[in-house]
């Protein structure tokens, strides 16, 4: 793939960039907000019993 102009770089930066946050999101989706979901739903679990 030859890059030609300044048009073709920037689409390369821009998928790039695309991939990235999209992997970063997905990582962020997996191990953070799962785990402050679980967190909240055991808390709820802890005052429903009380």
């Amino acid at each position: 793939m030859e890059f030609t102009s300044t048009l073709d770089y920037f689409i390369a930066a821009m998928g790039i960039l695309i991939i990235v946050v999209s992997f970063a999101w997905n990582i962020y989706e997996v191990f953070l907000h799962k785990a402050q979901d679980s967190a909240s739903l055991e808390d709820s679990k802890d005052s429903a019993i009380r």
